[in-house]
C-alpha cells in the first residue's frame, strides 16, 4: 500500500496530544474524520495504531514504526530544503541543540555568541535534558545535535569530538574536604552528605559504577536534574556535589566553590557534541557544529 502522510500526521498529532479530538482541534477537522482516516490505515495495514484508554490514545508497536518513518520523512525534507538553499546562498535556517544543563554556560558565553554574531539571520532553540532525553530527541529527530557527558554506546549515534571531563568534587572553600592537598577517594566521600543528578544523566551513571566498583555507598541527600540546586546545595548546604569541573567554571573562578580530584578511572567521562548516524544536517547546524567542536577542543586544553 501507499503510506499517505497526511493520514500519518493525523495519527501523529493524535499521539502528540493524547486524544483524537485534541488532535482535530489543533488540525481544525472533525474528530470523526481524523477517527475515520486512522481507522482506514489500520484496516490498510492490519494491524492497531492505537490503543484507547481512559485517558485518552496511546501508539501500538506498529504506531511507533509509522511515526518513526513520518519522523524520518520530515526529517530528510528539512534536509533537503536547507540543501536547496545552500545552492542559493542563502543564510537564513534554523538550529535545534539538545543538551544537558551543565553545558548551557559553556555554549552560551563562547558558540551561540560567535554563531549568533557571525550568523544574525539564524535562529537557534536549546533544549535541555538529561543524558538519555537528549539521546532520544536525536533519534527521534527532534533535534540536530547534542551535547552530552558520557551518553550510551551507540551505533545510531555519531559522536564528532569528545573530550575527557572527569568528574570532581565539588563543594564550599569552608568544606572539611577543601583542606584535603592529596586528590580524594570516593571513600573520602561516604561520611558526607552528597547532593546528585538522577539516573538518566550520564554523570550519574558513570557515579554509580565507580560505588559499584569500589564498594561505596554514597549518602544521597538530594536528588535533582537541576545542576543549578546542586550548586547551591554545595554552597549553602554544607554538602559536596559531584559534576565536571567545567558546569562551576562562574563559580569556582569567584572562589564560591572549588573543584576537588577523585582518584579512579571510571569517573573519568567525556562530554561528547553528537548527531543521528546517518542524518544530513542542514547547512545552519552544520555551521553551528563547528562553533561547538571548537568549544570543547578548548575546554580540553585548558584542563
Amino acid at each position: 500500500m501507499k503510506l499517505d502522510d497526511r493520514w500519518i500526521a493525523y495519527l501523529h498529532e493524535s499521539a502528540q496530544a493524547g486524544s483524537v479530538r485534541a488532535a482535530a482541534d489543533k488540525l481544525d477537522i472533525n474528530a470523526s474524520a481524523v477517527s475515520r482516516q486512522i481507522a482506514m490505515m489500520e484496516r490498510q495495514l492490519g494491524v492497531p495504531l492505537l490503543e484507547r484508554h481512559n485517558k485518552g490514545v496511546r501508539v501500538t508497536e506498529a504506531g511507533e514504526l509509522l511515526l518513526g518513518y513520518y519522523n524520518r520523512r520530515l526529517a530528510d525534507q528539512e534536509d533537503t530544503v536547507s540543501q536547496i538553499g545552500d545552492l542559493r546562498s542563502l543564510k537564513r535556517g534554523h538550529v535545534i541543540l539538545a543538551l544537558g544543563e551543565g553545558f548551557i554556560g559553556l555554549v552560551t558565553s563562547n558558540s551561540l555568541r560567535r554563531f549568533t554574531r557571525d550568523y544574525p539571520q539564524i535562529s537557534v532553540s536549546i533544549e535541555t535534558a538529561g543524558t538519555n532525553g537528549v539521546v532520544r530527541m536525536l533519534f527521534e529527530d527532534v533535534v540536530h545535535i547534542g551535547l552530552v557527558y558520557s551518553p550510551p554506546r551507540d551505533a545510531r549515534l555519531r559522536s564528532h569530538v569528545a573530550v575527557r571531563q572527569a568528574v570532581s568534587a565539588i563543594v564550599a572553600p569552608d568544606h572539611p574536604l577543601a583542606q584535603r592537598e592529596s586528590p580524594l577517594t570516593i571513600q573520602d566521600l561516604a561520611p558526607h552528605g552528597v547532593a546528585q543528578l538522577n539516573q538518566s544523566f550520564g554523570i550519574r551513571q558513570i557515579v554509580g559504577n565507580m560505588e559499584q566498583i569500589e564498594g561505596v555507598r554514597l549518602t544521597t541527600m538530594l536528588t535533582t536534574s537541576s545542576i543549578a540546586a546542586l550548586k547551591n546545595f554545595a554552597a549553602h548546604c554544607s554538602g559536596v556535589t559531584l559534576l565536571p569541573a567545567f558546569t562551576a567554571a562562574q563559580e569556582i573562578a569567584e572562589r564560591r566553590l572549588i573543584a576537588i580530584p577523585i582518584k579512579g578511572q571510571a569517573l573519568n567521562g567525556h562530554a561528547h557534541v553528537v548527531s543521528r548516524s546517518g542524518r544530513e544536517l542542514p547547512s545552519a547546524s552544520k555551521n553551528f557544529l563547528r562553533y561547538l567542536i571548537s568549544d570543547l577542543q578548548t575546554l580540553s586544553r585548558e584542563n
